[in-house]
Formats: C-alpha cells, sequence, structure tokens
C-alpha cells in the first residue's frame, strides 16, 4: 500500500504527509513520557533486522528472562524477516507500539544511531554497541564532510545521551574517543556478534548448514564485498567464479562452495550473479555471523568483517579492481597496502595469490596486525553486556 501511494501521489504532497507523520511520531513519543519506565523492559534495537551485536545480547538476555522477569522488545526496520526466539517481541520501527516501548524501557541498546526525535529520560539507560567494529574506512568525525549537517547533528546528540559504549579493541576504544562525539564509559569486552565465531557450537553450525541446504562435508567460502556509493556499476563485484573454484579446491583440498553475500544497499542487484550449487546466492541469509562461523575461507574488498573473519585465523583474500580510486574517496584507517591479506586488482591476481597462499606466513603476519589493536575479544561478550544490563535494572 505505501508503495502504491508513492506511486500516485506527487512529490509535494509526499513530503507534507512525511512531515505530518514526523509530527505524529513526536507527539506519540513525548505523551509517551508522561507513563512511568518499567524497569525489568529492555528495547533492542537494529536497523537491518534480528541480527549483528543487537541478536546477540538478546538471545544472552532471553536465557535470563524467567529469573530476572525481563520483558524483551526487539525493535527493526524489517520486521517480517526477524526471527526472533520466544520470549522477545518484535517491532517495527516508528510503530505505536515501538515508540511506547522507547518511551518506557529502562534499557536500550542499540546497534545504529537512534532516530532524532528520541530523547532519554533520567531513569533510562543508553548502550550503544554499534555496528563497524574495527573500521577500514573513515566514519562519523573522520568522514564528516560527506555525512551532512543533518546526520552529524544527530550523531552528536545520540553520543550525548549514550551511557555506555561496546568495544572490542583498543583501536575501536580510540575510535570512540576521537571521532563518535563521545567522552563517557566504554566497556572493553568484544563484540557480542564475534561470539559465535570465538566459542563455536557443532550443534549451531550444523543448523546453520541446514539453513543454507549445505551438506557436512562441502567446505564454504564466502565472497562478501562491500557497498560502492553512486552508480550502480556491478563489474566491481564480479568474479570468475569458472576459475575460482578450482583454485580453491586445488589448494586447500576437498569439495568447496562460494556463498556470495552482498551489502544490503547492493542486495536488490543480487540477480546480476549467475548462481548454481556450487555459487549460492546467501545475501538474504539471516545472519552474516552465522554465515562467517561455517566459513573456511573469505573473499571480500574494503570489508570491516576481514578483520573479524581473521579473528579466526582462517584464511582472508582482498579482491579489489578499484583499490586507489576507493581509498582517496573514502579514505581509510590504515595502509591498504600493509594489510595482512593477499590483495588483488585483478581476477586473475585474485586466483594467483589463492595459488600461492602460505597459511605460516598468513598466520604470522595476522597475529602481529591483530596485536597491534590490542583485541579484547574472548567471546564472552553476550554475557558481559547482559550482565551490565541485569546490574542496571537491579540499581
Amino acid at each position: 500500500m505505501r508503495s502504491l501511494i508513492k506511486n500516485i501521489l506527487p512529490e509535494w504532497m509526499l513530503a507534507v504527509l512525511k512531515q505530518i507523520r514526523y509530527i505524529w511520531i513526536v507527539a506519540l513519543f513525548h505523551l509517551f513520557h508522561l507513563l512511568p519506565v518499567h524497569k525489568t523492559k529492555v528495547v533492542i534495537c537494529n536497523v537491518w533486522g534480528f541480527g549483528d551485536n543487537a541478536k546477540y545480547i538478546a538471545e544472552e538476555l532471553v536465557k535470563r528472562i524467567v529469573k530476572k522477569g525481563l520483558r524483551i522488545i526487539f525493535v527493526t526496520n524489517h520486521q517480517g524477516s526477524a526471527y526472533a526466539p520466544d520470549g522477545i517481541k518484535v517491532l517495527k520501527t516508528n510503530s505505536v507500539r515501538a515508540i511506547l516501548a522507547l518511551a518506557t524501557a529502562r534499557v536500550w541498546v542499540d546497534n545504529n544511531r537512534k532516530e532524532n526525535y528520541i530523547r532519554k529520560r533520567k531513569d533510562q539507560y543508553y548502550i550503544q554497541t554499534w555496528h563497524g567494529g574495527i573500521a577500514l574506512k573513515k566514519i562519523e568525525k573522520d568522514y564528516e564532510s560527506k555525512l551532512g549537517a543533518e546526520y552529524v547533528a544527530n550523531a552528536k546528540r545520540d553520543s550525548g545521551m549514550t551511557d555506555l559504549y561496546i568495544s572490542n579493541s583498543s583501536f575501536c576504544t580510540n575510535l570512540y574517543r576521537s571521532s563518535f562525539w563521545y567522552q563517557g564509559e566504554i566497556l572493553e569486552c568484544g563484540s557480542p556478534r564475534n561470539d559465535i565465531l570465538l566459542k563455536q557450537s557443532n550443534s549451531i553450525l550444523s543448523k546453520i548448514r541446514t539453513g543454507l541446504g549445505v551438506k557436512a562435508d562441502v567446505r564454504i567460502a564466502i565472497y562478501a564485498p562491500t557497498y560502492r556509493e553512486g552508480d550502480n556499476n556491478t563489474e566491481p563485484y564480479q568474479l570468475d567464479f569458472n576459475k575460482l573454484l578450482p583454485a580453491i579446491e586445488g589448494k586447500f583440498g576437498g569439495k568447496w562452495i562460494v556463498a556470495v553475500r552482498l551489502h544490503p544497499l547492493v542486495s536488490g542487484q543480487s540477480g546480476f550473479l549467475n548462481y548454481n550449487r556450487q555459487i549460492i546466492n546467501a545475501t538474504y541469509y539471516r545472519d552474516i555471523y552465522e554465515l562467517m562461523a561455517v566459513g573456511e575461507l573469505l573473499i571480500t574488498d574494503y570489508s570491516n568483517i576481514m578483520f573479524e573473519f581473521s579473528f579466526m585465523k582462517k584464511p582472508v583474500f582482498l579482491y579489489a579492481s578499484d583499490m586507489e580510486e576507493y581509498g582517496r574517496e573514502r579514505g581509510f584507517y590504515f595502509d591498504y597496502a600493509s594489510l595482512p591479506y593477499d590483495k588483488a586488482r585483478t581476477k586473475e591476481e585474485l586466483i594467483t595469490n589463492i595459488n600461492n597462499f602460505d597459511n605460516l606466513v598468513y598466520l604470522t603476519e595476522v597475529e602481529a596486525f591483530l596485536n597491534q589493536l590490542t583485541i579484547y575479544e574472548t567471546g564472552n561478550a553476550s554475557k558481559c553486556v547482559a550482565d551490565r544490563i541485569i546490574k542496571t535494572i537491579k540499581s
């Protein structure tokens, strides 16, 4: 219905309706502030659905829901695709019930910036987990000139009302201090989404494979390129899978498939690739961290998941035909050439890097690189954040 309305109404009328809706949302939020804060209500938010850090914190809280009397609400833009377990109520962002929940919850947990109409009450506690982790591409204050005044103003306001940031490394801690307009408390416990990578369960891995339709004796390589701003050119995402798969199987042995996971902002273009039994479309699979957990090899370009995947000491290969242009336009925190992963500008060079891969050299270089960042990951981040939430509720 919403898309139909957008197609038939003129732009000026859509703008008016959007403004009316915004005023209605703001009015509701402030009206609900007249209601008391519920001491055991926790609202967890993630724009892209039931995933990322928000998912793993929510699942950890579910284990304590009976004993602690918690009421857990998950708010997302993608309510229909959420698959939250029993004990979690999933609500659509900016729905009346979501606004009510945010206005009256004791604890907020968010994986993104909050909407600009939201104001924290004195009895509320706000935990910001962020969704980026160790970053390659410059963000927030370091990318301020490209973000726009409206985003920057909201980011400053959001950080201003945040009580706690979650960090997985000295790199992230320093980044929050220097680039997030934030000087409050930082909990250095790791990122909850990485727990599944560091403490793997055979039963969970088996369920993930079943969800993908991949047999236990088949090894999985993940191809997860990041998003390019601007045009809809798909050339940077293309690989020669007919040569790639034999190279992987020849180097690492066994039978392999490639799971292609495109960025959410490119997901609508996922059909440009030809899929088959060995090249599967995992773009819409519910959780990229589940994919990473079952994956044994990663190919990406500029995505931050390169760092997290290498926490498992598994091979990472970088393929980026636009290295210089992308780095010049986007800006990096690290010298791209110095990253401890084999880098290729062409499809042929990627194949060569796979054929010549030396695991001992790779492990040595990855360990040295990660040691510089002081990684706090132990596989217990979800428990650590849940403990803080319970402590806050009790206080």
